[in-house]
């Protein structure tokens, strides 16, 4: 079963809609109060992560299920300016990413990094410990990205134990609402155009 496509938008339009439909799919599946309330959460996390990226461009937002099974889907175009990724990106006194503070907020600073313009394009390396969700790179000959959740987990987990900054990373997944609840979380980019996809079966 899908929902109707939900148009959100950066300044919060279309969420309440978007809420809705989700809450109509868990309810129509059979979902007990508490699962209804996490599949609530992810869909309140999604939707909140693509709000400080999309700006005045919008997104589509619809829920997939087979049964218990559920896909919560974002896709949308997001045509970042070197002054959009300025607004995303607030540097600390420290000269920290403080936009990419926690692990949606990694997420959303991922998506900027690749898919803001540049000369030599984005590289493994200046994704940090996010490329670890990517095992095969980019596809070659393309602009093209997809990252898993599950395999950035592996990853850093991999590495907590000899890394600070993995350990750090494994803290934050420790301590997200997403990381907690999902089974996984896929996101696709190819150029301009981003595709998160919220996995979860209760």
């Amino acid at each position: 079963m899908r929902t109707e496509e939900i148009i959100v938008n950066g300044h919060g339009g279309g969420i309440r809609e978007a809420m809705n439909v989700t809450e109509k799919a868990g309810e129509e599946a059979g979902l007990s109060v508490k699962e209804m309330l996490r599949l609530r959460l992810l869909a309140e996390e999604l939707l909140g992560m693509m709000r400080g990226i999309v700006g005045e461009a919008e997104a589509v937002f619809w829920a997939e299920n087979n049964e218990k099974r559920f896909e919560l889907h974002l896709d949308s175009d997001v045509p970042l300016s070197q002054e959009m990724r300025k607004e995303l990106i607030s540097v600390s006194s420290k000269g920290e990413n403080a936009a990419a503070k926690g692990f949606m907020g990694k997420i959303r600073e991922m998506i900027a990094v690749i898919v803001l313009p540049r000369e030599s394009g984005p590289t493994m390396a200046s994704l940090g410990l996010m490329s670890f969700g990517s095992p095969n790179g980019f596809r070659a000959g393309s602009v093209s990205y997809a990252w898993s959740m599950n395999e950035y987990r592996l990853g850093v987990e991999n590495r907590r134990l000899e890394s600070e900054e993995a350990g750090a990373a494994w803290d934050e997944l420790e301590k997200s609402i997403v990381a907690n609840i999902a089974d996984e979380v896929s996101v696709s980019i190819n150029g301009s155009h981003v595709e998160t996809v919220i996995y979860k079966e209760f």
